[in-house]
């Protein structure tokens, strides 16, 4: 049925029953229900929280597929069209970076090096003077949240509150970049992108901050949310596994309610994921696991133990492989997710398997956050409490 529903006149019927219920009979009921605090799926819950958290609920429980305008990785966007940030191309990885698994795995998807947009994202008032690095300069690589297969760089996306929240609180950051890597789809879109498209072009943008930019490693801090920390994790995994001189392993790593099991390996009744349902913004449906359509457009030609084994896309699985010893080497991590978010686990174990490898990290899980809350200016106080952490974090580098 959902699938006829993706056809006129049957989706205009739908889309039309679902914005007239959702506006005059669901907010309503739900506005009156969550005048009473013990009601709402917090209790400590502001009721506009409460009523937030519920829409994103609703918007994502919906049976039919929206069509999103499908950006142009090729073309480039004129300064005119930016407020506080520069556009700018990075090269594809060279061949001499091309190696260990993601080189092996890249012959069997497909996958390859590609040019990318990427994006400074300027301090607020401050002047454009090229990308070339400042003697002893800090900045943020960003990798955004989308479920690989939503979302971009482009300053105008959601996930930018993120980095700009950074640039308004650190004393010492200047500026931020963030890469535009390659989204992944899959039926009934056309397939593109597979793993590990979307890891190359993350190692593109890091190789262009030392090389191009001149930035150097141990200053860089690479940062993702969602989607974006499953980047931010193996991108220095790949550096550490496969040593380069040219091109060291960053300073730092940065998580936000990073995406780490892409096979949803703990789904017992004592997870976050059967615990937070509740009072996450994302509705997974029965027999669905979570992000299912990212997870089948990342792997293409792979079979799914490829997914709960490979530690490049599912680095804290249960059945990851090897279990012990995988972040051996990593840099200092600072760990960010919601307490109230279906991903908490992933988080939560990647932090113990640091600090079981020896790895200094930092754990800020607010216990009544929602997933990815960093890019939601609604999701107060705790966004700017936790941003103001983050940024004393990355002004002691």
């Amino acid at each position: 049925m959902a699938k006829l529903l993706n056809y006129q006149p049957l989706k205009g019927l739908y889309l039309a029953y679902f914005v007239s219920s959702f506006v005059f009979v669901k907010a309503p009921l739900w506005l009156v229900r969550y005048l009473v605090p013990s009601l709402r799926p917090r209790p400590t819950w502001t009721l506009k929280r409460a009523m937030i958290v519920r829409a994103f609920q609703e918007l994502f429980s919906i049976k039919v597929e929206l069509k999103r305008k499908k950006r142009d990785p090729l073309a480039e966007v004129s300064d005119s069209a930016l407020v506080d940030a520069k556009f700018v191309w990075v090269e594809p990885v060279p061949d001499e970076l091309f190696t260990g698994e993601i080189r092996r795995v890249a012959e069997i998807t497909g996958a390859r090096p590609a040019k990318i947009a990427g994006y400074w994202l300027l301090k607020k008032g401050s002047t454009w003077t090229g990308p070339k690095a400042n003697p002893g300069e800090k900045t943020v690589l960003h990798l955004h949240g989308g479920a690989f297969h939503i979302g971009t760089a482009n300053p105008s996306d959601l996930t930018a509150n993120f980095t700009r929240g950074l640039l308004e609180h650190s004393q010492t950051l200047q500026r931020t970049f963030a890469a535009d890597y390659r989204l992944t789809a899959s039926a009934p879109n056309p397939p593109e992108n597979p793993f590990p498209a979307a890891l190359l072009d993350a190692l593109a943008a890091y190789r262009y901050l030392v090389q191009d930019a001149g930035f150097a490693p141990e200053n860089i801090v690479v940062a993702g949310d969602s989607a974006g920390g499953n980047l931010a994790v193996t991108l220095a995994l790949h550096l550490i596994e496969n040593p380069v001189s040219s091109l060291p392993p960053p300073g730092r790593i940065l998580t936000a309610s990073a995406w780490l099991d892409l096979s949803t390996s703990r789904c017992g009744p004592d997870s976050s994921a059967v615990l937070n349902a509740p009072t996450d913004i994302f509705v997974v449906r029965p027999g669905k696991i979570f992000g299912e359509y990212a997870v089948t457009s990342l792997r293409g030609p792979l079979d799914w133990d490829f997914v709960r084994t490979n530690r490049y896309l599912s680095p804290v699985s249960l059945e990851c492989k090897p279990a012990e010893g995988l972040f051996k080497g990593f840099p200092e991590a600072y760990v960010v997710a919601g307490g109230a978010e279906r991903l908490l686990d992933d988080s939560k174990v990647f932090v113990e398997r640091l600090k079981a490898d020896g790895v200094k990290v930092t754990e800020d899980f607010p216990p009544d956050a929602v997933h990815d809350f960093v890019v939601f200016k609604w999701h107060e106080p705790e966004r700017t409490e936790v941003l103001k952490r983050v940024s004393k974090w990355i002004d002691s580098l």
